[in-house]
């Protein structure tokens, strides 16, 4: 699946985010944004603003709660079960 299928998707609803939700950074733009998010770290949503925007923290690393938030467009992440299931898609997409 295409990344402009993903933030497609995104932006009509048919991907939600709740709070709890372990999210992943799956696109940047060309400059880099969002700097603070890193790539291949799981972030957990704190909290869900009305005009798109999710506060995700990152577990610390001596495993007793979390590193300060940080506010990102919801368009730059994904839930990690639904990149899972893309990725085991597209996977057996090729195989037929």
């Amino acid at each position: 699946m295409n990344n402009w299928k993903i933030k497609d998707n995104i932006k009509r609803g048919f991907i939600s985010f709740e709070v709890g939700d372990e999210v992943l950074c799956f696109h940047r733009k060309v400059n880099g944004h969002p700097r603070a998010i890193k790539d291949s770290i799981t972030y957990i949503i704190k909290s869900i603003d009305l005009d798109g925007h999710l506060l995700v923290a990152q577990h610390s690393s001596d495993g007793i709660g979390f590193l300060s938030p940080i506010r990102v467009h919801k368009m730059y992440m994904i839930q990690k079960n639904t990149m899972r299931d893309i990725k085991l898609n597209s996977i057996l997409n090729e195989t037929k």
